[in-house]
């Protein structure tokens, strides 16, 4: 149990708590708050957490993965730019969950998630994010460096 858990769970501020990574794959050189999240209930990816990604970015061949295509659900087509890039992309609404590894309970969000519309010889260079708006915005959230301790609880 992290030394916080029990103050901000039985305190009603969070309702579960993860591990983060420091890392995220190929980027050593930057210390990130990397989290483990589920994608409609099925899938299981890394994710950065960006509070100044204004939505959450998934690549796009793991929403291919799950069977998801702008004809199959709600999207907007809307334009981001990401890292100094301008993309293409749609805004779709999809389940993201977090579990609660450590303590308390999952939670799971329906979040709007960028998917970047790439070319059909191009790859995603770039992480998979957790944004402000609609996902972080929607969460009473904390961080515990000492520990790498995420809390997490609906609002």
């Amino acid at each position: 149990m992290t030394r916080f858990a029990q103050l901000f769970i039985s305190g009603n501020f969070a309702s579960g708590v993860t591990c983060y990574e420091d890392r995220y794959s190929n980027q050593e050189q930057s210390t990130r708050i990397v989290l483990t999240v589920t994608v409609e209930r099925y899938l299981t990816v890394r994710a950065i957490v960006d509070t100044g990604a204004p939505w959450c970015i998934l690549a796009p061949e793991i929403v291919e993965r799950l069977g998801i295509t702008p004809r199959t659900s709600y999207a907007l087509d809307e334009r981001l730019t990401i890292r100094g890039i301008s993309y293409e992309g749609k805004l779709l609404r999809m389940k993201i969950g977090l579990r609660a590894e450590q303590e308390g309970e999952d939670c799971e969000i329906e979040a709007t998630v960028f998917v970047p519309t790439l070319s059909p010889d191009s790859v995603w260079p770039y992480p998979n994010f957790i944004g402000l708006n609609g996902f972080l915005n929607r969460i009473r959230f904390a961080v515990d460096p000492c520990e790498n301790a995420f809390y997490f609880g609906l609002i």
